[in-house]
């Protein structure tokens, strides 16, 4: 599946934030490869994995940087937001190379590791971990530099809360 396959199931985008030293002008490299897997057709025998997922499918996205510099890399992070109609699987970002994962409530103005929420118990303000339906965007900064020709793999899982046209 390419990012075509991802439209298909309502991904906003990925913003790719890297310093790209020697680049040249007007020439973007295709360092970030991004797919996307209906992991709930694949396992329903018989089921289109083609068509427009469902609710409650499973949607898997890896993203595979690659350093395509003829020097190593160093402040790499890339962003995906999680698309209207779909939810973050909690404890499901991941990545191959040591990372700090992050992620947004408030459209990604902010990241924490844990977001949290202010409510109210008993008459007193408390913070509780955000809900996965309030997450926004998940981000993965790579702490080490990335070396020439090198990737970076991350991964994330949401589903699908609404169907295509539902979402608003």
């Amino acid at each position: 599946m390419t990012l075509k396959r991802l439209l298909l199931v309502g991904v906003a985008g990925v913003i790719l934030i890297a310093p790209l030293p020697g680049a040249a002008a007007g020439q973007t490299p295709k360092a970030l490869v991004i797919t996307a897997y209906n992991v709930t057709a694949e396992s329903a025998g018989g089921r289109d994995t083609k068509a427009v997922a469902r609710p409650g499918d499973v949607i898997r996205y890896t993203l595979v940087f690659t350093n395509t510099q003829p020097t190593p890399i160093k402040n790499v992070q890339f962003v995906d937001p999680i698309p209207q109609g779909l939810v973050y699987v909690l404890g499901s970002a991941a990545a191959h190379e040591p990372t700090r994962i992050e992620y947004s409530i408030d459209g990604g103005k902010t990241y924490a590791t844990e977001p949290l929420i202010a409510v109210v118990e008993g008459g007193k303000k408390v913070e509780k971990p955000a809900p996965r339906e309030m997450y926004t965007h998940v981000r993965w900064t790579v702490l080490s530099s990335v070396a020439p020709g090198a990737q970076v793999t991350a991964e994330l899982r949401t589903q699908v809360k609404t169907a295509p046209g539902d979402a608003k």
